[in-house]
C-alpha cells in the first residue's frame, strides 16, 4: 500500500448518466509552522516592507477562449457516493444526512443488523445532485498541470517580491526547514500543480501574497479548510488543495467525476463545455462556498480575476493539452535486477494521492515483511537522469530536455535515505536507485511504487498508454489495488501475498 489507503473506486449511478466520486487524501506527517496555535495566537504586527519594492501588475489583455464541444452534463441526477463509517457513527445517523431511511441504506449496503456496523468501513448512499456550474472556461489545462507552461517560472523571485506573510513565512516539513517557495514547490512537484494556480488559490482563499498579517482564520486555514486534522499548516494545505484541482481535472478527463459537494453540503453537477483545467477549479471552489457564492467564484469574474491579477491572461499562455501528441511509453524494464523475482502487491491504483488516475504500481521484494531497512535494490526501468531525489522520491527524466515537467518522466515512491541515488546523476537501465521503504508516504512494508507522467500529467494505467513493463501489461481490477499485469498467456494478479505463480514476477 502507499500513499492512500487501500478503497474502491467509488462507484457513482446517475439515474441520467453515469458518474463517479473519488479517493482518499494522503496523511502526511504534520510539520511545524511558523504561525502559533490559535489559542496562544497574539496579535502580530504588520511587518515593514517600505524598501521591498512589489512586482508590478502585469498588464491583462483577455483571449476569450473557444468553449469546448458540449459534454452532455445532465443537470439533475441521483448519484451513489462512498461514506467510511467513522468512530461513534451509527446507521441511523448516517441515514438521516443522506435523507434516506434506515431500512433503505441497510438494503443497499446488504446489512443484515443495523446495529452493527464498524468504523472504516465504506458505504453506499444516494445523493441527490442538481444544477450546474458555470460553462466558462477559466484557464487552459497546461495551467493546471506542472508541465513546459511552468517552466522558467522564478517560484523564488516571484515569492521574493510580494509584500504579504507568504514572502517571509516558514515551516518545518519531515524535520527539515523551509521557506514557502520551498514549501510551494515540494507540492507543486509532488502532486504535480502549477505552482501558479497553487498561488492564486492563495491569495485567493487567504489572502497571504498580498497581505502581511491576515486574520487568524486565514493564517489557520489559508487555502480555505478548516479541518483540524490539516490546521496552521501550509504545506498541508496546499496538499489538500492539489488534490481537490487534481481530482476534478482527471475527474473530467477520464469521465469518472462529473459532480461537486459544496460547502453547504448539497451536491452539483460541474459545467458544460468547460475543459479539464476549469473542472478542477470548480471542484476546489466548490468545497469553500454554498451554491450561489460557488457560481459568483467558478464565473469569468471571481477566482480567475486574482489569477489575472497576479499573472495575465492565462490563454496566452495556453500550451495546449498536455498528451496532445504525446509519443507511446518509452520501453520500460521492471524495476529491479536481471533474474530476480518480486511481487506485485499493488496493482493500478492513484498515481500520487487522491484524485490522480490509477497510474501507478507496486512491488515488493521477496525478503520485505514490515518497515525494516532492506538490503534488496530498486533499479532503473530505463536510461536517464535523476531529476529528483529525496524524501522517499525518486524521479527520473526520461527527455532530453532532463525536466520531469517536460516528456515522460517516472516515479519511484518509498526510496529509503540510505543509497538513495542523487539528484543529477545520469542512469542506464538497471542502474541502482535505492532501497524499497517506507518512506514519502503512508504504507504498511517496504515496497516501491511506480508511477508515469508525461508533460506534467499523471498517466493512467491502461487505456492509450498503456503501462508495460518488459512485455508485461497492466490491466485493472474492479477496485483500486486488484487487476494485474499480463504478459502473452501468462498472468499475474496483485495480492498482499508472495506467490510466485500468484503475483511473482522475475525479471529476464
Amino acid at each position: 500500500m502507499s500513499l492512500i489507503a487501500r478503497t474502491g473506486r467509488p462507484v457513482v449511478a446517475l439515474l441520467c448518466a453515469a458518474l463517479l466520486a473519488a479517493c482518499a487524501a494522503p496523511t502526511p506527517t504534520p510539520p511545524s509552522p511558523s504561525v502559533p496555535p490559535p489559542a496562544s495566537l497574539t496579535p502580530v504586527a504588520p511587518a515593514r516592507l517600505t524598501a521591498t519594492p512589489t512586482t508590478p501588475r502585469p498588464t491583462v489583455v483577455v483571449v476569450t477562449p473557444t468553449p469546448d464541444p458540449p459534454r452532455g452534463v445532465p443537470s439533475t441526477g441521483v448519484v451513489t457516493v462512498t461514506y467510511t463509517v467513522l468512530r461513534g457513527d451509527t446507521l441511523s445517523g448516517i441515514a438521516a444526512g443522506f435523507d434516506m431511511s434506515v431500512d433503505d441504506l441497510a438494503r443497499l449496503n446488504g446489512i443484515d443488523n443495523p446495529a452493527f456496523i464498524r468504523p472504516g468501513q465504506g458505504l453506499i448512499a444516494l445523493e441527490q445532485v442538481s444544477g450546474n456550474g458555470p460553462s466558462v472556461k477559466l484557464l487552459p489545462d497546461s495551467e493546471l498541470v506542472n508541465g513546459p507552461a511552468a517552466v522558467g517560472f522564478d517560484l523564488s523571485g516571484f515569492i521574493a517580491a510580494q509584500p504579504g506573510l507568504l514572502r517571509t513565512y516558514t515551516e518545518t516539513v519531515d524535520g527539515e526547514a523551509m521557506t514557502a517557495d520551498r514549501v510551494l514547490g515540494r507540492v507543486a512537484e509532488q502532486a504535480s500543480v502549477n505552482p501558479r494556480l497553487l498561488l492564486t488559490a492563495l491569495e485567493y482563499a487567504g489572502g497571504w501574497l498580498s497581505n502581511p498579517d491576515p486574520p487568524r482564520d486565514k493564517r489557520w486555514y489559508p487555502l480555505g479548510n478548516a479541518r483540524a486534522t490539516i490546521t496552521n499548516s501550509l504545506y498541508l494545505q496546499l496538499q489538500w488543495a492539489a488534490a481537490r484541482f487534481n481530482e476534478g481535472y482527471y475527474g473530467w478527463r477520464l469521465g469518472t467525476r462529473l459532480q461537486v459537494k459544496l460547502a453547504d453540503g448539497s451536491r452539483a453537477f460541474v459545467g458544460d463545455r468547460i475543459n479539464a483545467a476549469t473542472a478542477g477549479v470548480q471542484n476546489y471552489l466548490a468545497l469553500l462556498h454554498p451554491r450561489g457564492a460557488w457560481l459568483n467564484a467558478a464565473g469569468a469574474g471571481g477566482f480567475i480575476e486574482t489569477y489575472r491579477r497576479l499573472f495575465g491572461d492565462p490563454w496566452a499562455r495556453d500550451a495546449g493539452p498536455p498528451l496532445a501528441g504525446a509519443p507511446p511509453q518509452p520501453a520500460l524494464t521492471l524495476p529491479w535486477a536481471r533474474g530476480e523475482t518480486w511481487y506485485l502487491t499493488g496493482g493500478p491504483h492513484a498515481a500520487w494521492a487522491a484524485g490522480t488516475p490509477w497510474g501507478a504500481l507496486d512491488f515488493a521484494a521477496v525478503r520485505t515483511w514490515g518497515c525494516r531497512e532492506l538490503d534488496d535494490w530498486v533499479t532503473a526501468m530505463a536510461a536517464g537522469p535523476v531529476v529528483r531525489s529525496g524524501l522517499g522520491d525518486v524521479v527520473q527524466s526520461l527527455d532530453p530536455a532532463a525536466d520531469e515537467r517536460v516528456g515522460w518522466s517516472v516515479l519511484y515512491l518509498h526510496i529509503g535515505t540510505p543509497d538513495r541515488v542523487p539528484r543529477g546523476r545520469q542512469l542506464g537501465v538497471g542502474d541502482a536507485i535505492g532501497h524499497p521503504s517506507c518512506e514519502g508516504g503512508v504504507a504498511l512494508g517496504a515496497h516501491v511504487h511506480v508511477a508515469r507522467k508525461y508533460n506534467g500529467e499523471w498517466v493512467n494505467a491502461v487505456g492509450a498508454f498503456p503501462f508495460v513493463l518488459d512485455g508485461w501489461t497492466v490491466f485493472e481490477g474492479d477496485v483500486d489495488y486488484d487487476g494485474g499485469l499480463r504478459l502473452g498467456e501468462q498472468r499475474r494478479e496483485a495480492c498482499e501475498c508472495k506467490e510466485p505463480e500468484t503475483n511473482g514476477l522475475t525479471r529476464p
